[in-house]
This record gives structure tokens, sequence and C-alpha cells, in this order.
């Protein structure tokens, strides 16, 4: 590899060949004398995804993994493959995204000295002067980032640190990873992997950053079909019960179960009001094994 290139991207894909297309096509022109690589890490797509990657992208190289790994285990192949390159930087993006023409520079020229982890603004697709996900700070007891549900956010004017920023991309000092670890694989296939991870950087003294000036655009739950869908009721109720009881200590039990209960009723009545009863039924099935079948063992940190 050329020692210049301080900086690898890996978009992971999975059966969305049109989506990545439209991810890479964003991050091949950006402005500025960046060093940078581009990896497209295929999730044992089925399609004919990789076809369509080397047709279109002959200089781009594709890390094929044999199966689906899900947002965790595909993005560790990224992580991995960045620690042996020995590069300095690492962005873990969503193929799902767009990302503005000067996103990396921003990025990379407003990194703050203590940070370890920092992100673009993630903007919403359709309105691209809102904020569709902002990050927070974890409350004491609850360990949940507090926030309005399917809300949006106007950008902050200035570069702001929160102990949680979302994982739609994450642009980190790839040292960081011989302490923190890869990301939690029993979250598989995706969710609630970014607030344990940022949980974990927390507890060991990093700071992350958010960059409102840098900016990607979002197509929102496009992974898995839209939001507020059967399956994404499902992930979201059963990887909260994962998180919850791997990181909560015994005196904070209480609280956060009845926290989730409390917020199981809410979602309720709002599928309710939408006849959404499939979506109901499949969030409380989530609740049910997130928070009463044996933890999974795949990368337990």
């Amino acid at each position: 590899m050329n020692k210049d290139v301080v900086l690898n991207i890996y978009i992971l894909n999975w059966n969305q060949p049109e989506l990545t297309l439209g991810c890479v096509h964003s991050l091949l022109n950006q402005s500025g004398s960046l060093d940078y690589r581009i990896f497209i890490i295929d999730n044992g797509s089925t399609d004919d995804s990789v076809k369509i990657f080397n047709q279109n992208f002959p200089n781009i190289d594709v890390l094929r993994n044999e199966s689906n790994l899900g947002f965790q285990g595909g993005m560790n192949r990224g992580i991995q493959h960045a620690q042996a390159a020995g590069v300095e930087y690492t962005l873990l993006l969503n193929n799902d995204t767009i990302a503005h023409p000067a996103m990396l520079q921003t990025l990379l020229e407003n990194f703050p000295k203590d940070a370890a982890l920092v992100s673009p603004g993630i903007y919403f697709y359709e309105n691209r002067e809102l904020l569709c996900s902002l990050g927070g700070d974890f409350h004491p007891i609850l360990l949940e980032v507090l926030g309005k549900p399917d809300a949006f956010y106007y950008p902050p004017k200035e570069i702001q640190r929160y102990e949680f920023l979302p994982s739609h991309a994450w642009l980190i000092k790839t040292e960081v990873f011989d302490t923190v670890g890869l990301l939690d694989e029993i979250f598989f296939p995706i969710y609630y992997d970014d607030l344990d991870y940022c949980l974990r950087l927390k507890h060991l003294g990093y700071s992350a950053y958010l960059i409102p000036q840098a900016k990607i655009y979002h197509r929102v739950s496009m992974s898995v079909g839209g939001r507020n869908t059967p399956k994404e009721r499902y992930l979201m109720a059963r990887n909260s019960g994962y998180y919850f009881r791997k990181n909560m200590k015994l005196w904070q039990a209480p609280f956060i179960f009845c926290f989730r209960i409390g917020s199981g009723i809410y979602w309720t009545f709002r599928l309710m009001i939408k006849k959404n009863r499939e979506s109901i039924k499949s969030y409380w099935k989530g609740f049910k094994d997130g928070w009463f079948r044996k933890l999974p063992e795949k990368n337990k940190k």
C-alpha cells in the first residue's frame, strides 16, 4: 500500500448495489488533495453486487465475506483490514448515504486533537438542511441517549463534543481499535452496536465529536425496509435488551427495565394509531427475546 495513504474508507454492502454505487460515486471526487482509499465490503450478497462493483469501479477493491455477517461483522472485517494496513484513520460509512463533496476534507481539517472519533452531520437525504440524527450523552442511570423518536434537528453552529454519535459515518483513529476492540457482534445484524461502542469509548476516557460543517445525506432505515417496519421494530427491541443486559449494573436494572416497559407501551400506542399490528407483534417478540433469551456469545466484550 502507498505509505502516503492516511485514510481507508469502508462501505458495507448486502444486496443493495444501487445504494452502494451512489455512496461510492459521492466519494470519488472529494475536494482537497487527500490521500485515501475506498473499499467495498460485500457481506455475502446473493445478487450481482460484486459483478456490478467490479464493472463500475475497476480500481476499487471489494472485500468479500462468504455470508452475511451483519453490520458489526462486516465492518469488523474493514477494521482489521485497516489495522493491518497501518493507516492513521478509518472511516466506517453506511451505504445508504451520500457524501457532500467537502465532507472528508472538512472532517480531517477540524478533527480535534483529543478526539478518538468524529462524525459529520447526518442530514436527511430529502431535506438537506436538517439533521436526522444528532448524538448526545448517556443518562447516568438509564444508559440511554434520550431524545424524541423520528425527530429532526437543526444543526449546531459549532463542533460539539458528545458521548454518543450514531454510526452512520464514523471517522476513527485506527489506533483506537487496539484498545477498545471491535464492534460487538451480539447485535447482529444491526442496531445498538453504536451505543455499546460509544459507551466503551466513554469508559476508557476517549472523546467523540460531531462536526456538523461536514455533511452526509442519509436515506433513513433503508437497510431494514424503512422506519417502523416489523423487522426494524423487532431488531430495535431485541438489541436494546441485549445492550442493557450487557452494560447495566445490578442497581440500575429495575430503573432500566421499567423505563423500557414504558417505552414499549409508548411505541405500542404509536403503532396502533398507524394500524401497524404486525410491527406491534414484532416489537414485543423482540422485547421478549432481548430480555429473556440467553445472550449470544459472539465477540462479547
